[in-house]
């Protein structure tokens, strides 16, 4: 009988460690590979969500095309229009997700 509250400390345990290793794991701007690149802005999302750039090649990630990417703050993307040429580094988040961290017009 004594052993029951021992089984259900270790279980708490193991169920701690196994949540923290989850949160440990997930993708985060520090801790995705970065690139810089370079383009021309196409079009914004609704209230800036996210920026359309169509960018040249960008060794070791992917070839010239139109992308959408997410500002880090939507303050970044202010003072930008349609056709403005532009250098930015983003972060790959995975699924899909790019942040930008830097953007600046050339």
């Amino acid at each position: 009988m004594r052993s029951f509250p021992r089984l259900a400390l270790v279980v708490a345990l193991l169920t701690g460690l196994a949540a923290s290793a989850t949160v440990a794991t997930s993708p985060s701007a520090a801790a995705a590979e970065t690139f810089s690149a370079k383009g021309i802005v196409k079009s914004f999302g609704p209230n800036r969500a996210y920026v359309n750039i169509a960018h040249e090649d960008i060794p070791g990630y992917m070839r010239a095309m139109t992308m959408s990417f997410e500002p880090k703050d939507a303050a970044q993307l202010k003072d930008l229009a349609p056709g403005d040429a532009v250098t930015f580094e983003f972060a790959d988040l995975g699924e899909g997700k790019r942040l930008i961290t830097r953007i600046a017009k050339r």
